[in-house]
Parts: structure tokens; sequence; C-alpha cells
């Protein structure tokens, strides 16, 4: 929750505030929203590295360090250069703890319920999203200052401190910390349909960054509040929630591929939902891709987790996360500028559901693994 739900995952919300008092431009805006991203491609990069020969545990702990100093510096950042800098250090930090989380929850149960294990971890990353929206709502109430944003980030890194001092007390090292033997980058293609499952991820980098990111800057272009805007910014948070476990839960029973597939179909779908002029459309739109923020990286871990476990996990994860930080550059800075020129980002928006459609096709492509022939 604290490391992408607040590190990352507030500043869309936050955006229209920083956009007014720092930046002035949707253009510089969407670059600006590309430094999260690009350190978490970096992170993820040193992660994979990492994972070779460290602990899991180890990583998270340093990653939400990390993403705790990068908070507390959004709050006090004068310029936009400062504010950089600390959305770096968040997004770096939110690569050392996601890259190795799901991997850990995955090796504590059996495989028939990996996909549930991760979906619960996954689910504090929605809460973070849920929460921004009211939490800002409540900050400007409070303060009477209807573009408060520093306060947030503030708020968000004492609660961060909080978290950190709970996870040293409590998470141990694993098992195999002793081991020394290196884990190879190449373990990745030991895993049955490693190559489209790294496209899939790419592909929804790319769809997820073109849409998230703007949602509730597209809202305010179309008609709708701030506050309200802010208020479906926090349904789609709170349906990303269950989405991991859903999806979870689903690919456990049925199929990992299919519930993947499903997935891509909803995404091509929900953007073009709030496009529409009907209110109840629209949170339908962001409901279902709320579900899939979740639900998509899930399946994909558990496609992972399936086979690999430990440090072998965490080394996989890194390597398609990467291409999956590379993806999802190109959507801000696009959707930015398509904002800026048109005042509107129904462009983007249409296209995320364009490049989702792309998933759908990848999924067919999947071989059916073994385990998935025989599953007693």
């Amino acid at each position: 929750m604290v490391a992408q739900g607040f590190g990352r995952f507030t500043f869309p919300v936050l955006l229209t505030a920083i956009d007014r008092e720092l930046l002035g431009s949707y253009t510089l805006a969407g670059f600006l929203s590309n430094v999260p991203l690009l350190a978490y491609l970096v992170g993820t990069g040193f992660t994979s590295l990492l994972s070779t020969r460290s602990d899991p545990t180890d990583l998270m702990k340093i990653g939400v360090t990390l993403s705790v100093l990068g908070l507390g510096s959004m709050s006090v950042s004068p310029n936009a250069w400062t504010l950089a800098l600390a959305l770096f250090l968040a997004g770096f930090g939110a690569a050392l703890v996601w890259v190795p989380a799901p991997g850990i929850a995955a090796s504590m149960v059996g495989p028939t319920q990996g996909g549930l294990a991760i979906g619960l971890v996954g689910s504090g990353i929605g809460t973070g999203v849920m929460i921004a929206g009211p939490l800002t709502s409540a900050v400007r109430t409070a303060t009477g200052n209807d573009s408060a944003w520093r306060s947030v980030y503030g708020l968000q890194a004492l609660f961060g401190i909080v978290v950190l001092v709970g996870l040293l007390l409590v998470l141990r090292r694993g098992d195999n910390a002793k081991a020394s033997d290196k884990v190879p980058i190449s373990i990745l293609t030991t895993v049955p349909n490693w190559r489209s499952i790294t496209l899939a991820f790419a592909v929804f980098g790319v769809t997820y960054s073109l849409f998230f990111y703007f949602l509730p800057a597209q809202l305010v272009a179309s008609g709708w509040s701030g506050g309200t805007a802010r208020l479906m910014f926090a349904v789609m948070g709170l349906a990303s929630i269950f989405g991991g476990v859903i999806f979870g839960r689903i690919s456990d029973r049925i199929s990992r591929r299919s519930t993947m597939r499903l997935g891509f179909m909803m995404m091509a779908t929900a953007p073009l939902l709030t496009l529409v002029d009907n209110g109840p459309t629209v949170v339908i739109g962001v409901f279902a891709f709320g579900l899939c923020i979740a639900g998509v990286p899930t399946t994909i871990s558990a496609m992972l987790a399936d086979v690999l476990d430990g440090r072998s996990f965490v080394t996989a994860f890194g390597t398609i996360t990467f291409a999956f930080g590379v993806a999802q550059l190109f959507g801000p800075p696009f959707a930015g500028w398509v904002g800026e020129t048109t005042g509107s980002f129904q462009i983007p928006f249409i296209v995320a559901s364009v490049v989702a459609l792309f998933g759908v096709l990848l999924t067919l492509r999947m071989k059916m693994p073994l385990s998935e022939k025989n599953p007693s």
C-alpha cells in the first residue's frame, strides 16, 4: 500500500493541484508522470540483479525505506526538479517492494492457492489508491485549501514510517537466505509461454499508463467536479482491492490463460465506457478497469509462481516487470501531449482500448501448460 498505492499512485489524484502550483502544462505533467515509471523500470532492473544473490525480504525492507523517503521529500518539494527526484525515490522503492512480494506470498501456500495469495498482497495497492481520493478531500476540507497536496504526501509518509517499523519487526528472512547459488537471469525461459507472458505484461503497461494517470483529469474535462473525479479514482482503487483476489481465485479454479484473457477484454472495454455521457456507465467502466489493474498482474504473477519460487521467482518476475516498465513509459507523455493539444484525453483512452486487444490475442496464442491439462 505504501510503496505502490501511496508512493506511485497518489500522483494522479494530486496532478491538477501540482500542475497549478509547479508545472503549468499538461505536457510537462505527462513527463513528470514518467519519472516514477522510469524509476520503477530502473528499480526493477536492480531488483532482478540483486535477487540472484539477495534474500527477497531484504529487498522489501530497503524498498519501503526508499518509498517513505520519497513521500517525505514530496511533501516539502519546492519546485518541479525536487519533486521529480522524490518521485524517482518512491518509484525505485516500489520496484524493490513489489517484485519480490508476490513470490513471498505464493511460497507460503500451495500452488492451488497461489493466485489467491498473490491477489491478497496486491489488494494493498488498491487500498492505497482508494484512500488517496478521500484523504485528499479530507485534507483540503481541514485546511480550507482546495489545492492542498503537500500535506497529503506528508500524512502518507508518517503512515509509511509506521509500516516500515512493523515490517522490520515482523518480516524474517526466508529459509533459503543462506543459499549461495546464483540464480541466472535466463531462469525466465523455463516458464511455459514466457515470451507471450512478457509481451502481455508489456501490453498491460501501455494500456494502464494511458488510462490510469489521466482518469481524474479526463473526468474534469468532461464536466465532472474535482471532488467527484477523485471519488471515481477511489472507486477504481476499491475495485482493485478485490480485483487481485477475484482474478487470483478464478485463475486457481479455472485457468490462468482464460482469466488473463478476460482481464484484457475488460481493459479493452472499460476506457470506452468512461467516455460515454452517462454517469452509471462511467462508474461501470471505472470499476471494471480497477478490477483489472490488480487482476491481470496477479494472474501473470501466478503463472510464474506455478513454476518458480523464492529468488528464482523474483529474478523472473523482475525480468518481465522490466518489459512492463519500458512499455508504460510511452503512455503519459503521449496522453499529456494530446490532453494539452485537444483539451481531452479521449484519444489516449481509445488507444488504450485498442492496445488491450493485443493482450487478448496473446492469450489465444498461449499453449496450455501441463499443470492445466492435469490439474490433479
